[in-house]
Formats: structure tokens, sequence, C-alpha cells
């Protein structure tokens, strides 16, 4: 059970730091998180986050759906806050400093691993049966992960606006229907796999990536691909060009603290 703020001392130090804050924001930012280093402030206001979290999540017929209806709909830092309360309590894995943002839909989030200081953005779409995704990653607007498989985002990958990864597809092989659910199972040849992006690695806007891939660590995948096969670490991925692969300069930063 997740026993801790959904937003501490570090999230609020790290808000203060990024350029798009104004300097009121930046100021407020700098004294909640000097309130919360303070255990005379953090214990209460733990103790009411829990009880709040488990209210919001309670699992009872119609107060259920119309809560979901209403927390994924608020928008701004206050619908950031409620969602972690109640995804907190869903999740398979909270890691906490999580922001979800509006109009996310999660269909097995309590098999969905969540780590710190990651966000998903508006409008995503996470069908997959399980999903693990790493610290400091962004899934941006308008992403749709498709029902079934395994997909895994190691720490500080990144997928840009409006891609598609499937994990799991049906297959036409052996004469087999393509229709989904509307034909019997015996008719189908539904092919399930694992798409893993490892760390560092970019997955950029319009890109579809299959099942049984790997986004290799700190590659590039350029906008409009299809991605059937492996991308090899560290390398760009052309698809107009002669040449398949280009180098690409390895990070030259520390991996960030968070503290």
């Amino acid at each position: 059970m997740y026993l801790k703020l959904v937003y501490d001392h570090r999230f609020f130090t790290f808000l203060a730091q990024l350029g798009v804050a104004s300097r009121y924001q930046t100021k407020l930012f700098r004294f909640i998180a000097s309130l919360l280093r303070l255990w005379i402030f953090s214990i209460p206001l733990l103790i009411i986050e829990r009880i709040v979290a488990v209210i919001l999540a309670l699992p009872l017929p119609v107060y259920s759906n119309i809560m979901y209806v209403f927390i994924k709909s608020f928008n701004g830092y206050f619908g950031y806050y409620v969602r972690a309360l109640y995804y907190s309590i869903k999740a398979g894995r909270w890691a906490g400093n999580i922001i979800i943002d509006e109009d996310v839909v999660f269909e097995h989030i309590g098999s969905y691993e969540f780590d710190e200081f990651c966000m998903i953005d508006k409008k995503v779409i996470i069908g997959s049966d399980t999903i693990k995704i790493g610290k400091g990653c962004h899934v941006a607007m308008g992403t749709l992960f498709s029902k079934g498989g395994h997909v895994i985002l190691e720490d500080f990958a990144s997928i840009s606006y409006g891609c598609i990864l499937i994990a799991a597809t049906d297959s036409p092989a052996d004469g087999h229907r393509t229709s989904g659910p509307m034909v019997p199972d015996e008719q189908r040849n539904t092919v399930r796999g694992t798409i893993i992006l490892k760390k560092d690695s970019w997955v950029t806007s319009n890109v579809v990536v299959m099942p049984n891939t790997t986004i290799g660590e700190g590659s590039i995948v350029p906008p409009g691909s299809v991605i059937s096969r492996n991308v090899r670490d560290w390398k760009i991925r052309l698809i107009e060009m002669r040449k398949e692969y280009i180098e690409r300069e390895k990070i030259r930063f520390p991996d960030p603290d968070y503290r």
C-alpha cells in the first residue's frame, strides 16, 4: 500500500527549477517545498491524503463510475493532485511525484507500474495488459497503447504526440480472420508480445511500433516510421536516405537526482 505524500518536497523543488514557472510560481513552489520538509506539516497531510484517496477509490456501484468520470476530467494542478491520490490506490505500483493529465484512460490500472517523476499527457489511452513506466519518462498527448501485450519504458524514455504502440494484434496467418472481437476465438490468431523502450530512447511523433520490438538505449525513431524490428542503441533511424542509421551522441549529463 502506498504510504507517502503523492507529491513531496522534491517535486516542488523540481517545479521551481523549471524555466516555464513564473516568478510568483517559483516562490510558491519553493515555499511549499519548505513546508513539506517539516514533519509537523507533512505527517498530518499524509494522513489526510490517505483518507481522501481511499474515499475517492471506493469500489462502490455507480459511485465509482461517477468519481472516475469527474477525476479524469479535472484540469490544472488540482486535477494532477486528485488523480495522483486516486491512482496511488488503484495502480499496481505507484512511486509518487507523478503527473497524470486529464482524459487519460487506463484499461488495466491494477497491472500498471509507475516510477517517480514520470508524466502521462492528455488523452493518452493505455490498453496493454501490463505496462512499466520508468523514472523521468514522458508520454505525449494522443498516444495509444493498443489492447493486449506488454510495454516497458525504461528510465527517461519518451514518446511524442500521436504514436501507436501495438503490443498485440490479429494475424491473418493460416487463413485466420482479422476482424477482432466480432468473430469466434478459434477464427482469430492473436499475436501478443512485448515492446521495450530502453533508457533515453525517443519515439518521435506519429510512429507505429509493432509487437516484439525493442527501441535501443538512446536511439531516436523519426516521425511517421513503422517499427517492426529492433532499433540499435544510440542510433538515429532514418527512413528516406540510403543509410539506415546515423550515430547519436551519448547523453553527457548525469541522471537527475530529483532531490
